[in-house]
C-alpha cells in the first residue's frame, strides 16, 4: 500500500473486560496512528469496536502494522478483523445523506427483517443499529446512509427520499409501526421547544366528541327552527374546526353551564407525563387550541405549559354568551404566525423546533421545522418526518432518543 494511503480498518468482538479500549487505541497510538472513525458497544458482557486508523504518519510499513495489531487478540482474547483501505476511494461523509430512523409499537416478529430488506431494495447502508426499547414494546434506532441510494429516473436525491420515506412509513403502517425519519444532523441539534396541536394531541378524541355532542343538546338554538351548523364530524380536526365556526351556537348559554360541559374533556394516556418529561429536559412547551379558553381550563392546569393559546367566547355582562368570539380568531391558518412569535420571544431557530399534530395542522407550519410528527394522522400522507399510530403518546420520546431505562427513571419522579 501507498505510504499516503495506509488506512486499516480494525473490528473486534468478544467478552468485556476493563481496559479493553484503551489496550487497542495505545497499540495504535504507539505506532503514530490516528483513529478517524470509532464506535464501541457493550451488551449483556459482550464487548464490539469498530475504528478506522490512519497510519499515513507510521513509520512502519502495512504488513508490520497488521502483524503488530495482531497480538491485540492473544493481550485481550478479543477476535480482530483487519482489513486495509485505499484513501482515496473512501467517501467524504456529507450530512445531508444520513438520516436518523426510529420505529416503535408492539413487538412482533420479522419488523427489522422487513425494514432492512427494504433498505437493501433502495441500495441505503444500515450504519448503527440499536434497542432503545425492549419488550412487549419495542422501538429501534437506526442511522442509515443515503449516499449510494438508488434514485429513481429523473428524480433528484431529494425526491427520492421523499419517494422512499412515504413507502417506508406505508411499511411501517402495515406492520402497526410507527416510523419517524430525522436528518441526522438535525437529530443532533439540540431542540429547545415542543409545540402541541392540543385537539389532535393531547385531548381525547372520543371526549371531543362528546363535548361536541353535548354543545349540540345544551344550546338554545337547538330548540328554535334555526338548526345550529355543529356537526359531529368524522374526524379530530373536523370537530376542532367545527367549534370555531359555530361558536353562535353557544348564544345564550351562561358561561358557568358552559365550563361544566368541558369536564368531559380528558387527556390523552400519556399526555401529561409526556408535557412533566420534556419540561424536565428543559423544553418550552406550547399549545396551540382552535377551541376555547373556558373549556381547555382543565386541560390547561392540568398539563402546564409555557405557551398557550385559544380562542375566547365574548360573553356580556350577565356573563351570559353572545356567540362570537374575541379577535383574534385562532385558526389552522393562524397557528403559523403565532409559532414564529413564540421562536421570535424565545431567540430559537426553527430547526430548533419540535411539532406534533395531526397532518392539516402540521403542513401548514415552515419547511425547516426540526422535527415535525404526525400523531394518528387520518391520512398517513400527510407531510411529516413520522408517522405516529399508538395511543400512548408519551413513546414520542424514543424519537428525541430517550431509552427505555431513561425514561423509566423520569416516570418514577412523576407524582
Amino acid at each position: 500500500m501507498d505510504q499516503g494511503k495506509k488506512i486499516i480498518s480494525l473490528s473486534a468482538i468478544g467478552v468485556d473486560s476493563p481496559g479493553l479500549v484503551s489496550k487497542i487505541t495505545t497499540k495504535i497510538f504507539d505506532m503514530k496512528g490516528n483513529v478517524t472513525d470509532i464506535e464501541e458497544n457493550c451488551r449483556r458482557g459482550l464487548f464490539s469496536i469498530s475504528l478506522a486508523v490512519d497510519f499515513s504518519a507510521s513509520n512502519k510499513s502495512t504488513d508490520e502494522i497488521i502483524s503488530r495489531l495482531k497480538t491485540i487478540e492473544m493481550e485481550t482474547d478479543l477476535k480482530l478483523i483487519l482489513e486495509t483501505c485505499d484513501k482515496d476511494k473512501i467517501a467524504p461523509e456529507r450530512e445531508d445523506e444520513n438520516y436518523v430512523v426510529t420505529v416503535l409499537g408492539l413487538d412482533r416478529p420479522g419488523i427489522i427483517s422487513r425494514i432492512s430488506t427494504f433498505f437493501h431494495k433502495y441500495h441505503i447502508n444500515i450504519e448503527n443499529c440499536r434497542m432503545i426499547a425492549r419488550g412487549k414494546f419495542f422501538s429501534t434506532e437506526m442511522a442509515i446512509d443515503t449516499g449510494k441510494m438508488i434514485t429513481g429516473a429523473n428524480l433528484s436525491h431529494n425526491e427520492s427520499m421523499e419517494k422512499m420515506s412515504g413507502e417506508l412509513k406505508d411499511l411501517c403502517a402495515e406492520m402497526g409501526q410507527s416510523v419517524v425519519i430525522q436528518k441526522e444532523n438535525t437529530f443532533k441539534k439540540q431542540k429547545k421547544i415542543v409545540v402541541f396541536d392540543v385537539e389532535s394531541t393531547l385531548i381525547q378524541s372520543s371526549s371531543l366528541r362528546d363535548f361536541t355532542e353535548k354543545i349540540k343538546r345544551r344550546s338554545k338554538l337547538a330548540d328554535s327552527k334555526v338548526k345550529p351548523e355543529v356537526k359531529s364530524g368524522d374526524g379530530k380536526r373536523g370537530q376542532a374546526q367545527e367549534l370555531i365556526k359555530n361558536a353562535s351556537a353557544l348564544k345564550g348559554m351562561s358561561i358557568q353551564d358552559f365550563e361544566k360541559l368541558s369536564e368531559t374533556l380528558t387527556l390523552n394516556p400519556g399526555a401529561f407525563e409526556l408535557i412533566q418529561i420534556l419540561k424536565s429536559m428543559g423544553f418550552k412547551i406550547a399549545r396551540l387550541s382552535a377551541g376555547f379558553d373556558c373549556s381547555m381550563k382543565k386541560i390547561f392546569g392540568i398539563s402546564g405549559a409555557d405557551y398557550a393559546f385559544s380562542n375566547t367566547l365574548k360573553v356580556d355582562q350577565n356573563d351570559i354568551i353572545t356567540g362570537k368570539l374575541e379577535e383574534p380568531v385562532l385558526t389552522d391558518g393562524t397557528k403559523n404566525e403565532i409559532l414564529e412569535m413564540i421562536m421570535g420571544m424565545e431567540d430559537i431557530r426553527p430547526d430548533q423546533v419540535i411539532a406534533v399534530g395531526d397532518g392539516p395542522a402540521l403542513s401548514r407550519l415552515p419547511a425547516d421545522i426540526g422535527l415535525t410528527i404526525a400523531f394518528r394522522p387520518e391520512d398517513t400522507t400527510t407531510r411529516a418526518d413520522g408517522i405516529f399510530c399508538g395511543d400512548q403518546i408519551i413513546n414520542i420520546l424514543y424519537c428525541l432518543g430517550v431509552p427505555k431505562t431513561e425514561l423509566d427513571k423520569y416516570l418514577k419522579k412523576i407524582p
